[in-house]
C-alpha cells in the first residue's frame, strides 16, 4: 500500500516540475499550448490511469515572427483508463520588436478517467500580451465547463472548484476520483501566464478493504500562455552620446577664429577711406582755371585757338609780302 501511495507522489512531484509556471525564460520569448495531459496511477503494481500527451504548441521564432498551430483534434494515443476529444483551434505566439504574445483557444473538449465524464466545456481561451513599455495582461474565458457533469464557475487565482465521483478500479474498494479545476491569470513586472483550466486529478481509495490510499494521478492543462517583455533598445541611448561630444569640440573651437578675422578686415576697409578722401583734396585744383565767363570753357582752349589765329596771321602776312616783293622785281625788269 506504501508502494502505491509513494508511486503516485512521485509521479505527482514530476508533474508540478514540468507543467508548472511559464515556459519563456527570456525577454520577448512567448509560447502556448492547448491540451497538455500528464496522469498516471498504478496499483498493487499494475498501472490503471496512464496517458501522457500534449496536443498543440507554439514557440515564438528566436529571430521575431509568429508560429501558429491550428485545427488538431485532440486525441491520447496509448492512453490507459483515459479518454479525450475535441478541437485545438489555434495555438499562437509571437515575438516581435515591441511586443511578445501568445493564445491558445480549444473548442468542444471533453475529458474521461476511468470510465466517467470529468471534464467538459464548449470553448476555453487563454491570451497574453507582453508589451515593451505599458502594463502586461492575462486572461482566460471558458464556456459552458461541467465537472463530473454539473456545471462549473472558474474565477482565476482562487480556490477554484472541487469535486469528487465513485470510479471502479481493480484492487481497490470504495474508490472515488477526485478532481479541482483552478484558472491562473498572473502578471509580473516583466512577465504573463494564462492558464483557462487547471485540474489536478487524485485517486482515493482502500487496498484489500484495509487502510485508505490517496494516489496523486497528474495534472491537465487545458489552453496554457505565457510571454515575456521584450527589452528596451540600448542602441538610440549610445548613440546621442557621441555626437553630444562633437558639438561641444566643434563650436568652441570655431567660434574663436571667426573672432579673430572679423578684427582683421574692419582694419583694412577703414584704411581705404583714407585714400578716397584725398581725391576731393586734388580735385579743387582744377577750379583754379577760370572759366570764360560767357562760354563757360576754360581758358586754356582760349589761348590755344588765340595762339594758332595769330601763327595764320603772321603766316597770311609773310605770304602777301612775298607776293609784292615778287611783284616789284618782276615790274623792275
Amino acid at each position: 500500500m506504501a508502494t502505491v501511495a509513494v508511486a503516485g507522489a512521485g509521479m505527482a512531484g514530476l508533474v508540478a516540475l514540468t507543467t508548472g509556471g511559464p515556459a519563456v525564460a527570456a525577454p520577448g520569448d512567448a509560447s502556448a499550448r492547448g491540451v497538455v495531459v500528464d496522469l498516471s496511477a498504478s496499483v498493487l503494481g499494475v498501472p490503471v490511469i496512464t496517458a501522457n500527451a500534449t496536443i498543440g504548441s507554439a514557440t515564438a521564432p528566436p529571430g521575431g515572427g509568429t508560429d501558429t498551430t491550428t485545427g488538431l483534434a485532440v486525441t491520447i494515443p496509448g492512453a490507459v483508463g483515459v479518454t479525450a476529444s475535441g478541437t485545438v483551434l489555434e495555438i499562437s505566439a509571437t515575438r516581435g520588436p515591441t511586443a511578445s504574445s501568445a493564445n491558445a483557444d480549444i473548442a468542444e473538449l471533453a475529458l474521461g478517467i476511468l470510465g466517467i465524464p470529468v471534464v467538459a466545456a464548449d470553448l476555453i481561451t487563454a491570451e497574453v500580451n507582453c508589451p515593451q513599455t505599458g502594463a502586461l495582461t492575462a486572461d482566460t474565458n471558458v464556456v459552458g465547463l461541467t465537472l463530473f457533469g454539473a456545471p462549473a464557475v472558474l474565477v482565476p487565482n482562487t480556490p477554484g472548484v472541487t469535486a469528487s465521483a465513485a470510479v471502479v478500479v481493480p484492487g481497490l474498494t470504495e474508490a472515488s476520483l477526485t478532481v479541482t479545476l483552478t484558472a491562473v491569470e498572473e502578471t509580473t513586472a516583466d512577465t504573463a501566464t494564462a492558464v483557462a483550466v487547471l485540474a489536478t486529478v487524485q485517486l482515493t481509495g482502500s487496498v484489500d478493504g484495509g487502510q485508505v490510499v490517496d494516489i496523486p494521478v497528474g495534472t491537465v492543462i487545458l489552453a496554457e500562455a505565457n510571454c515575456e517583455r521584450p527589452l528596451a533598445p540600448t542602441s538610440p541611448t549610445a548613440t546621442p552620446t557621441q555626437p553630444t561630444a562633437s558639438p561641444t569640440v566643434t563650436p568652441t573651437a570655431s567660434p574663436t577664429q571667426p573672432t579673430a578675422s572679423p578684427t582683421v578686415t574692419p582694419t583694412q576697409p577703414t584704411a581705404s577711406p583714407t585714400q578716397p578722401t584725398q581725391s576731393p583734396t586734388a580735385s579743387p585744383y582744377p577750379t583754379r582755371h577760370p572759366h570764360l565767363p560767357v562760354t563757360g570753357d576754360s581758358g586754356t582752349g582760349l589761348w590755344w585757338t588765340l595762339g594758332l589765329g595769330t601763327g595764320m596771321v603772321t603766316l597770311g602776312a609773310g605770304a602777301v609780302l612775298a607776293v609784292r616783293r615778287s611783284r616789284r622785281m618782276t615790274g623792275a625788269c
